[in-house]
This record gives C-alpha cells, sequence and structure tokens, in this order.
C-alpha cells in the first residue's frame, strides 16, 4: 500500500472519529469554538492584524533594503542570513506568532533570500511575543507578572540559540563579511522602483492579504479549540496520560504533568491554563510552559504550514527546531529561575500560583498596544540605522 493512501486512511480515520465526537457533545463543542473565537477576537486579531498590514507595505516601500544594509554586518557572520533577516527578526520578537514565518516567506518570494536562509530564518524568526508571554501567560495564566521577564528572556534565547546552530544548515557559502551599501537610500529607491505599485495598490494588497491571513489563523486557533475540547471531554486525554504515565520509569512524571504536556502541544494557551494548574513548584511550571511557547503548539505550526506551503521552505526542519527550541527555552527558564530562586516572589508556595482566572483583554486595549509595539520597533530600528549610516559615511577611508 503506497504511503499516501495511508495517510489518506488515517486522516480519514481520524476526523470521522472528531466528527462523531462533535455530534455526540455539540454543546461542549459550541464552548471550546466559543472559547476560540474569543481568544482570537480579543487577543490574536488586534494584535496581528496591524503587523501583517504595516509589514507588507514596507517590504514594498523597500524599507526592508535600508535596514538590511545596517544590520548585515550583524546578521551575516552570526547568522549566515543576509541584513534583511533583522527585520524579520525585530517584528517577529515584537509581534510573535506567526509574523516571522509571514515575514520570512514573503522575503523568500521577493529573492531577498536563498532557500537555505530562509531556511534559517524561519528557525531564527518563529517567536511568540512579549504581549502574549508576560500579559496572558505569567500574569493572567500563572498570576506571577514576575516570572514572565524570565519566560520572555529564555524563549528569546532559545530562538537565538538554535538560531546560531542553523548558520551551518546549507551548503551555501557562508556570509561572513559582506560590503557595505554605500547608498541606502537609492537602493530603497530602486526596490520600490522595481515593485511597481502605487501606493493605493500597495495598501490593497497588504489590507486584502493582511485579513485573509488573520481569519486562517482564526480558523486554525477555533479547530484546535474544539480538538482539545474533546480529547477531554471523551476522556482519551486522562486514559493516555496515565497509561503513559505508568510506562514512564519516574514517579515525578505524574498524569497531570503528561496532560498538561499534551494540551500544550497542541495549543499552547490551553496547556499554559492546564500547567497553571498542576501541584508542582513554580520552577517546573516555567520550565513546562517555556516548552510549550518555544514548541509553539501544533495550532501555531499549522499556521505556519499552511504560510510558507506555497514556497520551497521545508516544514519538517522547522518542526524539528522548533522542538529543540521548546528544549532550549525549558533549560533557560529553569537556570534563570533557579539562579534567581532567592526572589521573594519566588519563595511563594505552589499553591500560591493555582490558576483562578485568565486575564481579560478587550479589543482596543490590545489594538492599542500592539500599534504601540510596532511604532516602538520602527524607531529602534531607525535609530541604529541612522547611527550605522552616520558612522559609515564619518570615518574617513
Amino acid at each position: 500500500m503506497k504511503k499516501g493512501t495511508i495517510s489518506t486512511f488515517a486522516y480519514s480515520f481520524i476526523f470521522c472519529i472528531l466528527v462523531t465526537f462533535i455530534i455526540r457533545y455539540p454543546g461542549e463543542a459550541f464552548a471550546a469554538s466559543l472559547d476560540g473565537l474569543k481568544l482570537w477576537f480579543n487577543v490574536v486579531c488586534p494584535a496581528l492584524l496591524p503587523f501583517f498590514i504595516c509589514v507588507e507595505i514596507l517590504i514594498g516601500l523597500g524599507i526592508v533594503r535600508l535596514f538590511g544594509s545596517a544590520f548585515r554586518p550583524l546578521m551575516g557572520p552570526v547568522f549566515n542570513v543576509p541584513g534583511e533577516g533583522s527585520f524579520d527578526f525585530f517584528m517577529s520578537i515584537s509581534s510573535g506568532y506567526p509574523v516571522g514565518a509571514k515575514i520570512t516567506a514573503e522575503l523568500y518570494s521577493k529573492n531577498l533570500c536563498t532557500l537555505a536562509e530562509g531556511q534559517r530564518l524561519l528557525s531564527l524568526c518563529s517567536t511568540s511575543g512579549p504581549l502574549f508571554i508576560i500579559g496572558a501567560v505569567a500574569t493572567g495564566i500563572l498570576n506571577n507578572p514576575a516570572l514572565g521577564s524570565f519566560i520572555a528572556i529564555a524563549h528569546y534565547l532559545s530562538a537565538i540559540t538554535i538560531g546560531f546552530a542553523m548558520r551551518f544548515y546549507g551548503k551555501e557559502n557562508p556570509r561572513i563579511r559582506e560590503k557595505y551599501i554605500s547608498n541606502p537610500i537609492a537602493e530603497m529607491m530602486e526596490y520600490r522602483r522595481r515593485d511597481g505599485r502605487t501606493f493605493g495598490m500597495l495598501m490593497r494588497d497588504a489590507v486584502k492579504n493582511g485579513i485573509d491571513l488573520i481569519l486562517m489563523i482564526g480558523g486554525f486557533i477555533i479547530f484546535f479549540s474544539v480538538i482539545t475540547g474533546m480529547l477531554r471531554i471523551s476522556g482519551f486525554l486522562e486514559w493516555f496520560s496515565l497509561s503513559l504515565s505508568r510506562a514512564i520509569p519516574l514517579k515525578s512524571i505524574t498524569p497531570d504533568i503528561i496532560s498538561s504536556l499534551l494540551i500544550g502541544l497542541l495549543e499552547v494557551t490551553n496547556g499554559a491554563k492546564s500547567c497553571a494548574s498542576l501541584r508542582v513548584p513554580l520552577i517546573y511550571k516555567a520550565a513546562i510552559t517555556s516548552f510549550m511557547i518555544g514548541f509553539g503548539g501544533l495550532s501555531v505550526n499549522a499556521q505556519v504550514m499552511s504560510i510558507i506551503s506555497g514556497t520551497d521552505l521545508k516544514l519538517g526542519i522547522y518542526f524539528i527546531t522548533k522542538l529543540f527550541q521548546g528544549i532550549a527555552a525549558a533549560f533557560y527558564s529553569y537556570v534563570l529561575v533557579a539562579w534567581f530562586s532567592d526572589l521573594q516572589v519566588f519563595n511563594l508556595p505552589a499553591e500560591s500560583f493555582v490558576q483562578n482566572t485568565i486575564l481579560e483583554y478587550s479589543f482596543l486595549r490590545v489594538l492599542v498596544t500592539s500599534a504601540a509595539n510596532m511604532l516602538i520597533i520602527l524607531l529602534f530600528m531607525s535609530a541604529v540605522h541612522i547611527k550605522g549610516t552616520w558612522g559609515r559615511f564619518s570615518c574617513p577611508k
């Protein structure tokens, strides 16, 4: 039997079971989908839509080439990617999943990076945003705002670690030292001329593509929320966790921990909620949550898969690097919390951090925060670029 035939039968079987459970438990399925819809409308949509629209406009205007010239001396030797990758990285860490994948696909489609460089950028620039890590997870779910900074630092350190390791991926000549662009403005204007679209056409395409992408992300969030709900209500999650805990010869690995990890492998937010209720020390909660955020969950990986489906970028390599990023994030988080364990906020008992209610976010509040993050990151990139350009032209030859 061919591989494609087996996968077709497997997918058909899985989704038939899912439809059966949805019909069997319509109320629970509706509640789960409503939770996913609220998460998308109140947090994801206002946080990401401004970035999606602005990113496409900036790429069309040639701003990416302008900033690429300033950061090329850093991105080439360290990560073996073009300087334009700096725009991708800054936008990824400021906005979160899946903005980095979206920009990487755009850079590759615009021939601003090669296939191997795009694969490296996809590993480096796939991160969660500080709004989600500090606001939603640490403050709203774990009920410990101080923990957010440690999880965020661990998360971005893991991305940089994987990005540096991926610099050796591929057979292309490494970008050790590239020449400075003598006139970044001229380079930007040349790219703008080649693009050819008027600003009105650019705005139209950016809004259309941004809305299409945010609706697709919403569909994935709702879908995986329903899957998680069905696994819980059917009892399969409890049975599988109990069976797996018995097979693992470690008494510290309880069925509740395995259940939280499984939920986090599906969807990060629900996994973090489940982790918050565990009766374990806070340092373990931080490590488990960091792994979930670093890996991203199948929901985020499915979003990335749909974004890069029209390119030659390989999902399998990306998936493996995300697993290692999750492991690295858990390690860094454990080390950071252990290093600062003398802080009073980390000396509270585990029961003090059991989640009761998740922090609510309004559409307008998240939209304003997202727009502010966008403005700050653009001002920072502009300042660094101006400084680099000034130093370049002021230094004697």
